[in-house]
């Protein structure tokens, strides 16, 4: 199968001549669920942003579906099928529900209630609320709208930037199953994540970031019982499993 995203030898950062990235390789195939998790400041955001254009990367080669993506703008990028979701930020407060749904087809044209609708059976929770200023939800509600207005544009692949990140427990389950979900329609997503065991208990492959470097990579599963995996980027979580499965 052709990979839908190819990352080679990627270097990028903030700062000219300091970068973040140091030679990233990545790789994602249509419909696949590919988490990349890592210690805070290993790159995972800066992955997620240089892919999608909000960074340029100083050296190697971004190439989606067999295009190379270097140096375009995340508008270009948008309109080639590909979505991205940031940490924070993510919908406008002062907007409803509805509105922020349409924000999100900006580059449509014609009617786009069918768009709204496929939304809404999606995420029951945003119908409910389709008049409710954006701002007073949730951040699970939040979240959820977030990536229902990315969808409108009906993505091939889609970026997800710490989606459980200061959500209760309650509200990280949830989240994950809307994004298993949106995965099962045939979409491609790429989770960027702190809550590494449930990432990749979900994922077909991850990717273990560590200074800028891609360490570690292979089927979820496998990164999940991976001891040297487990003991670096799992922690407690890891080790009370393993203490659990060993009684």
């Amino acid at each position: 199968m052709t990979d839908l995203l190819v990352v080679e030898d990627v270097y990028a950062g903030y700062v000219q001549d300091l970068n973040i990235l140091q030679g990233i390789n990545f790789r994602i195939a249509p419909g696949e669920l590919v988490a990349v998790i890592g210690p805070n400041g290993a790159g995972k955001s800066t992955l997620a942003k240089t892919i999608f254009g909000l960074l340029n990367p100083n050296q190697g080669k971004i190439r989606f579906k067999g295009r190379e993506i270097n140096g375009l703008k995340s508008n270009q990028i948008v309109t080639l099928g590909m979505g991205y979701v940031p940490q924070i930020t993510n919908v406008f407060g002062t907007l409803t529900i509805e509105e922020n749904l349409e924000m999100g087809a900006f580059i449509r044209t014609g009617s786009l209630a069918t768009l709204k609708d496929k939304i809404f059976t999606m995420f029951p929770r945003l119908k409910e609320r389709r008049h409710q200023k954006a701002g007073t939800l949730s951040g699970g509600e939040r979240q959820m709208l977030a990536m229902g207005r990315v969808l409108m544009l009906d993505p091939e692949l889609l970026i997800l930037d710490e989606p459980s990140a200061a959500l209760s427990p309650i509200l990280v389950s949830s989240v994950f199953e809307q994004i298993k979900a949106i995965n099962q329609t045939g979409i491609a997503i790429i989770l960027v994540e702190q809550n590494a065991k449930k990432a990749l208990m979900m994922a077909d492959r991850g990717y273990v970031l560590e200074s800028g470097r891609d360490r570690f990579s292979g089927p979820g599963q496998d990164l999940l019982n991976d001891p040297k995996v487990g003991e670096l980027y799992l922690g407690a979580a890891y080790q009370s499993t393993s203490s659990t499965e060993n009684t």
